[in-house]
């Protein structure tokens, strides 16, 4: 099975929660913080069922060279996006794709 490389499905809860320790401080139960793989076809399945969100962090020059998937969502700064960007239903799927470093 393909995979999208760098892609995930993330719940808003489950990025908002990246941050913090590994335990919850209420509880002490354990957070999961891994990532899941989305294979190509689950993100085309889901671009076209509107069920999930696609947002690009590549560079513009590697949009140039390699293009964008259509209707992604374009992060310019990883470290300065605005929050507005990210759908208001905090329980949307969301699948964050670049092209790695270099």
């Amino acid at each position: 099975m393909r995979t999208l490389l760098f892609a995930s499905v993330i719940a808003l809860g489950t990025l908002a929660t990246a941050g913090c320790s590994k335990s919850d401080k209420s509880g002490g139960d354990e957070i999961d913080h891994s990532i899941p793989d989305i294979s190509i076809d689950d993100v085309q399945a889901g671009i076209a069922a509107k069920t999930l969100t696609v947002f690009d962090c590549n560079s513009e020059k590697t949009r140039k060279r390699v293009g964008v998937i259509e209707g992604a969502v374009l992060v310019e700064d990883e470290e300065t996006f605005e929050a507005n960007i990210l759908p208001a239903d905090k329980t949307a799927k969301l699948v964050f794709y670049c092209g790695g470093p270099g």
